[in-house]
């Protein structure tokens, strides 16, 4: 079976990041596995306790940059996380 993975940068986007994935996640793809790699960019609006409780009730891959680093730098970060 073949592996997608789907980055999905995230920054101060506390309203629609759960609805983003949620998204992602009902896509059917015939065969093919999805990885969902979300990367908050140092967001100060609270998307990081929402994402937080992502991580901790699925196997999505929630990475938190300690310092913002742009929109490219998220994905750099989600695409070296992707397996």
């Amino acid at each position: 079976m073949s592996t997608l993975s789907i980055v999905i940068p995230a920054y101060n986007e506390k309203n629609t990041i759960l609805s983003v994935v949620k998204a992602v996640e009902e896509v059917s793809l015939d065969g093919i596995e999805k990885e969902i790699i979300v990367v908050d960019d140092c967001s100060k609006d609270g998307t990081r306790d929402v994402l937080n409780d992502l991580k901790n009730r699925t196997a999505h891959k929630v990475i938190f940059h300690e310092k913002n680093r742009g929109k490219g730098g998220a994905l750099r970060t989600g695409f070296a996380a992707a397996t």
